[in-house]
């Protein structure tokens, strides 16, 4: 249930009411339906512990809930997903403990509290840092060494950063899939050899990322032994009909014509150079990107 105001005492007096409408003997015992009450800056969230946090809730906005401590650690612990990159910047009581957490997504730098609340990684799968460059290298790798069995790596970099050569001293054996969509730089040959060497780069299965030629994309399949599927991000900032790819030019880089190429010419290009058993195609949900099956 939601309830919105702009008005903060009518608000906390109508959270209260919804809050203690469930705290009778019927509720607690008889039902064992237990509560929980987030007040957000205009809204007031009220669910059952069963459910999941909604949009509207966070651990600050905490209001009250009727079951036991015990019980709501148990319903913290069950939280699986942090998409929210300021999530562990805000104030976190201190019994909070999320163990559970499959999705992480968390921009830099870390703040004290974070290893405190999340006491392991064991069951991550999909990491996404944030706010990235060179100085957070320690740290990510720390992450890195506590999950064991993370699949994915997402990283997103601010465009006007040079790339960080750190990105190529990572280790991790379980992590097959990097997507550097949102890693704002065009990777040119050079770049693209030595990901492909990397310790990550040689284990990756599935790769997202941008290019400032079309060669090195054959650089990235040819060189690249395990990669399965690749995805080529295509820029839009100069062209925006969907004929084409723009092959950008990174900031201390001159824009060249012979980047905007037709992406059908660029697919039949692709297919000449690659292997008979390469599958090149324009991706169907973003049809300004390509994507590749090797």
């Amino acid at each position: 249930m939601r309830w919105f105001s702009r008005d903060q005492q009518i608000k906390q007096n109508e959270a209260e009411k919804l809050f203690n409408s469930f705290r009778s003997s019927f509720w607690i015992y008889q039902k064992q339906w237990f509560v929980r009450c987030f007040i957000g800056e205009h809204v007031i969230s009220l669910n059952t512990l069963s459910n999941k946090p909604d949009e509207y809730e966070t651990i600050l906005g905490l209001c009250k809930y009727t079951c036991s401590d015990d019980d709501y650690q148990k319903y913290y612990n069950c939280i699986t997903t942090i998409n929210n990159i300021t999530f562990f910047n805000q104030p976190i009581p201190p019994n909070i403990r999320l163990s559970n957490i499959t999705y992480l997504c968390k921009e830099f730098p870390f703040n004290a509290q974070f290893w405190s609340i999340v006491p392991n990684l064991n069951r991550l799968k999909t990491l996404t840092l944030s706010s990235y460059d060179d100085t957070m290298k320690s740290e990510v790798q720390a992450i890195l060494d506590r999950a064991p069995y993370l699949t994915t790596l997402s990283i997103q970099q601010n465009a006007s950063l040079p790339i960080q050569m750190s990105l190529f001293k990572y280790t991790n054996p379980s992590i097959r899939k990097l997507d550097l969509e949102d890693y704002v730089h065009y990777f040119n040959e050079k770049e693209c050899l030595l990901l492909s060497r990397s310790s990550l780069g040689v284990q990756c299965e599935v790769l997202y990322i941008r290019v400032n030629n079309r060669e090195n994309i054959t650089t990235l399949v040819k060189n690249m032994v395990n990669l399965r599927i690749l995805r080529i991000y295509r820029s839009d900032e100069k062209y925006s009909d969907s004929a084409h790819i723009h092959l950008k030019r990174n900031n201390d880089e001159t824009f060249r014509e012979t980047d905007n190429i037709n992406i059908d010419e660029l697919i039949q290009w692709l297919k000449d150079q690659l292997s008979s058993t390469s599958v090149v195609v324009k991706d169907l949900h973003y049809v300004h990107n390509i994507l590749i099956w090797t």
